[in-house]
């Protein structure tokens, strides 16, 4: 079978889609092409924009005005199809609809205004010794044994845990968070088969039933969490928020709150095995700095949300291609991350860098990601336990390289069986 990643280094690009399941798992090639020959690249399949150099990709995320959020088909996650038994599935839930991540301003700042207290610095600073005791939880079922496999041991547990704290829903319920996760990532993919879409429509349904059982609770008894404050609130004090609109929120919330930062805490354990100078760097001096500084470069190199959706509102010019008015763009952070004229070296892991900070892994502009701070205090404090604990990460014996998943948006890694030393 062809090799379609070393094939996209040489080939005409007009015979390549950046959608193409390999390209998405392994972009890097792709991206470095689009670059240098194709800044502003049509696929030829699909008929999408791909915007992958940094200067760009900024000036787009920060022109909501011209690349504007809110797409055909409704909210994040939509299942539209023509798909009888699909639609059948939807038809007993509420429809999608546009609100923070799907919507502009000026309706986006007032959805985006309901939760942002929740992320406010004194609650997450609130949050960091619940971030210690649960690394140290996770690591401890483990640790004797030496190895793990660290996705679902760690990386997934730890945000998924504290995003459903927020949330307001019980630990018991945490299997049912990951699987509903599972299924608005996998309508995200634009890789699922009809049986897939089936699954995750029937997921999605569940979700909805479920959540609008717990936002009737918090209507009648408002608790501190997330889910009260959205269903409570209401809109320039003319109504509160519907269902469909809730849903839309919490659709967000969760999936942000936990799928990019389990990639970005596992693929960036694998940075460590394959870099054992920068590793070395972090081990000898674990200081808050260091660990912050290591952070940052994680994020930049696995941008876990790799692209981004917008639809144009009118003609406009980028880098010298015009783009017609209602065409659908996508913004290639990861890509972005990666450009050789922001970041010098820039596929070189260097937690020594000058810029660390001008990586744009959570967007920028009206959509830099709501869940950023906490995010980043996640990664911060399970990486500090993580040196506080373990040492000499390695693949577990036998195990195979990592893979990555094939996802339009989002990239990550779909396990990382990992062998390690216990510090003593």
């Amino acid at each position: 079978m062809e090799n379609v990643v070393e094939k996209a280094k040489t080939c005409p690009l007009t015979e390549l889609s950046p959608m193409h399941p390999e390209l998405l798992k392994c972009p890097y090639s792709m991206n470095r092409r689009l670059q240098r020959e194709a800044p502003v690249f049509q696929d030829p399949l699909s008929g999408i924009y791909f915007i992958s150099r940094y200067d760009d990709v900024v000036a787009m995320a920060m022109d909501h005005q011209t690349f504007s959020s809110v797409m055909p088909g409704g909210g994040t996650g939509s299942l539209a199809t023509a798909d009888p038994e699909i639609t059948a599935i939807m038809e007993k839930g509420y429809p999608n609809v546009s609100t923070m991540l799907t919507q502009d301003p000026p309706l986006q700042r007032r959805y985006r205004k309901f939760v942002d207290g929740a992320f406010s610095p004194a609650n997450l600073k609130a949050l960091e010794p619940f971030i210690e005791q649960l690394s140290n939880q996770f690591i401890d079922a483990f640790i004797d044994h030496g190895q793990c496999e660290f996705l679902g041991d760690f990386g997934i547990p730890l945000p998924l845990t504290i995003i459903a704290s927020q949330l307001g829903v019980p630990t018991s319920d945490l299997p049912l968070l990951r699987k509903w996760t599972d299924a608005f990532i996998g309508n995200l993919s634009q890789q699922l088969d009809r049986d897939g879409q089936l699954k995750a429509a029937r997921d999605i349904l569940e979700f909805q039933h479920y959540f609008v059982e717990k936002m009737e609770e918090r209507r009648k008894h408002a608790e501190e969490d997330i889910l009260s404050k959205v269903v409570n609130a209401s809109i320039d004090g003319e109504k509160p928020l519907d269902n469909a609109e809730c849903l839309s929120m919490v659709s967000q919330i969760l999936v942000a709150g936990n799928e990019t930062t389990s990639a970005a805490l596992t693929e960036g354990i694998w940075l460590l095995i394959n870099n054992p100078d920068q590793y070395e760097i972090v081990r000898k001096d674990p200081s808050a700095e260091n660990i912050n500084a290591l952070v940052e470069e994680i994020l930049r190199i696995t941008s876990p949300s790799a692209n981004m959706f917008r639809r144009t509102t009118r003609d406009v010019e980028v880098a010298g291609v015009t783009i017609p008015e209602n065409s659908i763009c996508f913004a290639r952070f990861a890509a972005a991350n990666q450009d050789e004229d922001r970041f010098a070296d820039a596929l070189k892991f260097d937690i020594t860098r000058t810029n660390l900070r001008d990586h744009v892994a959570f967007g920028k502009g009206v959509h830099h990601c709501l869940g950023a701070a906490l995010s980043r205090r996640e990664m911060n404090g399970g990486f500090k336990v993580i040196f506080q604990r373990l040492e000499n990460f390695r693949l577990a014996p036998g195990a195979s390289e990592p893979e990555f998943s094939a996802n339009a948006l989002l990239h990550g890694m779909t396990g990382l069986q990992l062998a390690f030393d216990k510090i003593a």
